[in-house]
């Protein structure tokens, strides 16, 4: 008795867990051209071009892509709608940079809005096809 209600509570927890993933349709890679804008930090203003952005969402993390930098992490998510999911994500290049983004993935339009902070416009990055 006692190893199926181990093996019950197992389950059910491999369940549990297994309802909390995000959608399969949301991994995959996104693009999206961020517009030039300029910050201020200790008194001098920094002009930043407009480029192109690049994430990658998997089962095992998200990657952020702009220019030459390139920054890796976790996240988690919570449910927002029936199209939309709220991706807190906590990245960093592993040395001395690190950055946190949400991110509101809309299955209806396979889009993730990225939300600008400190200066930086929204950002709308587009599903592309694999």
């Amino acid at each position: 008795m006692k190893r199926f209600s181990l093996f019950f509570v197992l389950f059910f927890a491999s369940v549990i867990s297994r309802a909390d993933d995000l959608p399969k349709d949301c991994y995959g890679y996104y693009a999206g051209e961020m517009m030039a804008y300029s910050v201020i930090k200790d008194d001098v203003e920094l002009s930043i071009e407009k480029h192109d952005v690049h994430v990658q969402i998997t089962t095992n993390g998200i990657v952020y892509k702009s220019g030459t930098i390139q920054i890796k992490g976790a996240y988690t998510f919570l449910k927002q709608t029936g199209t939309q999911y709220l991706i807190k994500a906590k990245l960093t290049n592993g040395k001395n940079f690190s950055f946190d983004a949400d991110f509101l993935w809309n299955k209806k339009t396979r889009t993730l809005f990225l939300a600008g902070k400190n200066g930086e416009p929204d950002l709308t990055l587009f599903k592309l096809e694999s």
